[in-house]
């Protein structure tokens, strides 16, 4: 049932209010205006908040600029016929009142989903852990609606990143929303480290989910994972596959030696690589701090060839 829902926020929602656009004509101006900023922010937030390889391919969101192209085109047709009038009835008039509110609202998400794109502190430059391919980064920003880090987990994740590998098609996997570990391009491609550092903790032997289930204890909630120290920071990386952790614990490691590869282990429902980067504040508490690669910090939907 999640899947049918999250498919259909992205691929029926959009045609749904196409649809209606140009069904369903309207009588007045206002009515006109307040349904084209409505439906053209609705399309402008899912283009930036959704995760569109997990339906198919990452390159379906520029369909929606097309479809904003196509709505706003029609509304400026309409408008220029001038057949347009003033809402009589009151229920037409409380309709455009929360169409406007409605409105309001998708601007401002639209606004901080934008913003979430930009970080206040200062980030630490690091090597990409990744190698050989398009990855496609399915959450991360500064702000909640963009990355999930923020809203459920401990402040030494706010910045945290995750990524996912593309496919010739711009796909997370080789068949749609499949639940197949192995059709994942990402699953076991090799993590490199992304620093001189030395290894402070790991471990390798949570077995991999099957799919989006995860019984897994609380103790085994991260997987398998390797924790190191570079630069004054800690770096996190959890969700290996089993038992493909390549390095120990207390042991120097170059930047670029391999670490292990990409799994499912843990609270996660589809292989991915999730990244963090944190330091501890002036009152001892671990906070996240963002991560840039090449000098440039990554958001969702960004893309990061290497």
């Amino acid at each position: 049932m999640e899947k049918i829902v999250f498919a259909f926020i992205h691929l029926g929602l959009p045609l749904l209010l196409l649809t209606d656009f140009f069904l369903r004509k309207p009588k007045s101006t206002i009515g006109l205006i307040t349904r084209t900023i409505l439906y053209t922010a609705i399309l402008f937030f899912l283009y930036l908040w959704g995760q569109w390889s997990l339906v198919g391919s990452y390159y379906f969101r520029y369909l929606l600029l097309l479809l904003i192209l196509c709505i706003v085109g029609s509304a400026f047709v309409r408008f220029k016929s001038g057949n347009l009038g003033k809402p009589r009835s009151i229920f037409k008039k409380i309709s455009i009142g929360v169409t406007a509110a409605l409105a309001i609202l998708l601007i401002m998400m639209v606004f901080n989903a934008l913003q979430g794109r930009f970080y206040a502190e200062q980030a630490i430059e690091l090597t990409f852990p990744l190698k050989g391919g398009t990855y496609y980064v399915s959450s991360a920003g500064s702000h909640k609606l963009i990355n999930n880090h923020i809203r459920d987990f401990p402040t030494a994740q706010h910045y945290a990143i995750d990524i996912n590998k593309l496919g010739p098609y711009g796909g997370a996997s080789k068949k749609l929303m499949s639940s197949r570990n192995t059709d994942h391009h990402i699953f076991a491609d090799t993590v490199y480290c992304p620093c001189d550092g030395v290894i402070l903790d790991t471990k390798s032997t949570v077995k991999d989910n099957e799919g989006s289930s995860m019984n897994v204890s609380a103790e085994d909630g991260t997987g398998n994972y390797v924790e190191l120290k570079c630069d004054g920071a800690y770096i996190f990386i959890p969700h290996f596959k089993q038992y493909s952790i390549f390095v120990s614990k207390d042991s120097y490691v170059k930047q670029g030696s391999p670490l292990g590869l990409v799994g499912i282990s843990g609270f996660s429902q589809e292989p991915h690589l999730h990244f963090q980067a944190a330091v501890y504040d002036k009152d001892s508490v671990m906070v996240g701090i963002p991560i840039k690669f090449k000098g440039k910090t990554l958001s969702r939907n960004d893309l990061y060839c290497n």
